[in-house]
């Protein structure tokens, strides 16, 4: 537990902070007083540099600043109006854009672009506006700031390439806020777009920042379902019709036992004949946020099933294992007929009881599917 320190505000603060207000406050101290002194230059510094810095037969600065806030009452008025405007148009280039962010992730993330965009915009033509009612040359100002960024530009290219990228990544519809991703092996939910850098956050609350440049490979794992996969490993020793039965049988029920699954599950078939085990495959579609959690609920789901059906569970067997003298139960004549239609429906073998579907015109389904398609990539 952090000790907490006694004594009164001085005492309190580090060496670091005490030496940051001392020098905090001989800059204060040191402003002030040529503050005071250039206000009060008549008597302090002579009248021949008050007289350059008010004006001849002005005693002190408080009547020079005076004057010119009176002599400029039309110019501050003008000043005022444009910040209003400013921040209205602010203000509404907000509120039209955040009407229309709530529908998908790539509108935030347009919307969010849009309205950083005209802020700036919008700041910059008022601070311009405001230096031409003062009768400041802006034209001046501008073309040395053009040269000033040509020179900045090209010492700082990697910022133009990330600026360029972020809007490559926006535009392009590369990834948006809120879709979990993969770029370049770090796995995690994109928190921020911006135009040098691009924010995730994984599992564990850690935030990284990459720069848009250096973005190489990305792997969107939002845009579609993800498929969760749990793998069931039986013993030898027990009966393969009986145990495919038995998933089946069970396998509606795990909707309701595993509510994040959003379609399925579904029994695929033996998927591996290890050194050990049979191992038999089961599939789901889930959300990508969901998919590990989706596969331990799975996973602990069938392993209380195969415990209350005394399916046995393989060990890694070092030595020969003979087969089991034991008589273990046998696949029903029901339960062999269940397993051996699944096995044609995976393989894609029509059932004989069944009349055969006519075949469909090739032409007007590759047509149907291309327009289904073109439409997928209209409404993206």
């Amino acid at each position: 537990m952090t000790e907490v320190k006694k004594g009164n505000w001085w005492q309190r603060k580090t060496a670091g902070q005490k030496a940051s207000f001392i020098i905090g406050a001989i800059i204060f101290v040191f402003c002030l007083a040529a503050f005071i002194i250039m206000m009060n230059a008549r008597p302090l510094i002579g009248d021949e540099m008050a007289d350059r810095l008010y004006g001849e037969d002005i005693p002190n600065g408080w009547v020079r600043l005076w004057n010119n806030i009176v002599g400029s009452t039309l110019t501050w008025v003008l000043s005022i109006v444009i910040i209003f405007i400013a921040f209205a148009i602010i203000f509404v280039s907000n509120f039209i854009t955040h009407l229309f962010d709530n529908k998908s992730r790539k509108s935030k993330t347009i919307s969010s672009l849009i309205r950083s965009l005209v802020k700036y915009i919008v700041i910059l033509a008022a601070i311009c506006s405001i230096l031409i009612l003062w009768g400041v040359d802006v034209i001046g100002i501008v073309a040395g700031v053009g040269v000033l960024t040509l020179i900045v530009g090209l010492g700082c290219q990697s910022l133009i390439q990330d600026v360029i990228s972020g809007l490559f990544i926006v535009f392009d519809d590369y990834f948006a806020v809120g879709d979990m991703v993969i770029i370049d092996g770090f796995r995690g939910t994109i928190v921020e777009v911006g135009l040098k850098t691009t924010k995730l956050q994984d599992f564990g609350g850690n935030i990284k920042s990459i720069t848009n440049s250096s973005i190489s490979t990305v792997v969107n794992m939002s845009r579609l379902r993800s498929v969760a996969s749990v793998t069931l490993s039986v013993s030898y020793n027990e009966d393969v019709e009986r145990v495919e039965a038995l998933i089946i049988n069970e396998i509606e029920a795990l909707k309701e036992k595993v509510p994040n699954i959003i379609e399925g599950p579904w029994y695929k078939g033996i998927d591996n004949v290890s050194a050990s085990s049979i191992d038999f495959l089961v599939l789901c579609f889930v959300d990508e946020s969901n998919r590990f959690q989706v596969t331990r609920d799975l996973k602990r789901e069938f392993y209380l099933l195969f415990k209350k059906y005394k399916v046995q569970i393989p060990y890694t067997q070092v030595t020969v294992n003979p087969e089991d003298d034991k008589n273990r139960e046998k696949a029903t004549p029901e339960e062999v007929a269940l397993a051996l239609k699944v096995q044609r429906q995976l393989r894609g073998i029509a059932d004989e009881d069944k009349p055969k579907k006519k075949k469909k015109n090739k032409v007007l389904s590759k047509v149907k599917s291309a327009y289904e398609k073109a439409q997928e990539d209209m409404d993206n």
